[in-house]
């Protein structure tokens, strides 16, 4: 039985974009004008960002850390380049992900409260980072097929390797796929609300059985990136988390109204004879 509808459920599928998977870093060798294929087609457009080292001097800035995000002079960080240290003498050396976290591609820093870095406490940062082509003077894409094309006139050089980002569009979650979730949905909700409830679901079961498909079709879409062969293992294995952590709050969210309408639990105790 169904207690939810296919549009409830896409309205939380297009909040979360729950098609979509970033791929970062794959090496691209563009020859002359022809199209360089990447991995995957059915782009989102305005997610390629084509890159490349120009320079091996790192970068050095002091910067003083305080609660929230630092941003950097640079975006698009190389990745394990960061070096964070108290100060230039490098005498202690600070280690990521346990005294600070990177975000690579915004170009961003942030101190972790639980290590070593003091509130407030300047630092020195070590980087080296990405130089980014202009899309339509150093080449041009196609979102659609999944190409980049070098532009005779940019800085892109004939033969060289660059590195691409994108985000692909993994595919509309079908309406066959959605009813297929609504109608797994309902048999655990049958088994978890009273049968008072069945025939004349209330707006907080529409909720818990909306929450629950989602559930269902994110840790779907868990599987889907961990089976694409093409996409970076490390980046299939952090998108596949974050659908399994979206999946787990879904699902919580769930239970939280449907136990609501559960059969209540008698506090009696029976009484003895004999």
């Amino acid at each position: 039985m169904a207690f939810t509808s296919t549009d409830l459920v896409r309205t939380h599928l297009d909040n979360l974009r729950l098609g979509e998977t970033p791929v970062g870093n794959v090496a691209v060798i563009v020859n002359g004008v022809a199209p360089s294929q990447l991995p995957h087609g059915g782009l989102i457009n305005g997610s390629i960002v084509v890159k490349a080292r120009r320079s091996l001097e790192p970068i050095r800035e002091t910067r003083t850390l305080g609660s929230g995000w630092i941003i950097l002079g640079q975006a698009h960080l190389v990745d394990s380049s960061v070096v964070v240290a108290k100060d230039s003498s490098l005498g202690q050396v600070y280690v990521e992900n346990v005294d600070f976290v990177v975000d690579h591609a915004g170009g961003r820093i942030r101190r972790i409260d639980s290590g070593a870095i003091g509130p407030s406490q300047s630092v020195t940062i070590w980087y080296a980072h990405y130089y980014v082509y202009g899309e339509g003077d150093d080449y041009s894409a196609n979102t659609a097929t999944g190409q980049i094309t070098r532009k005779s006139t940019g800085l892109i050089a004939d033969g060289q390797q660059v590195l691409v980002d994108y985000t692909v569009a993994l595919g509309a979650v079908s309406d066959t796929v959605i009813d297929q979730a609504i109608n797994e949905s309902g048999e655990a909700v049958l088994s978890l609300v009273s049968e008072s409830f069945h025939d004349g679901p209330t707006p907080g079961i529409v909720i818990g059985a909306t929450h629950m498909a989602v559930a269902q079709l994110a840790r779907m879409r868990a599987g889907s990136v961990l089976a694409d062969g093409t996409i970076n293992p490390a980046i299939a294995r952090a998108a596949a988390q974050l659908w399994l952590d979206i999946a787990t709050q879904y699902d919580h969210s769930a239970r939280t109204f449907l136990s609501r309408f559960a059969n209540p639990i008698s506090s009696r105790t029976p009484l003895r004879r004999g």
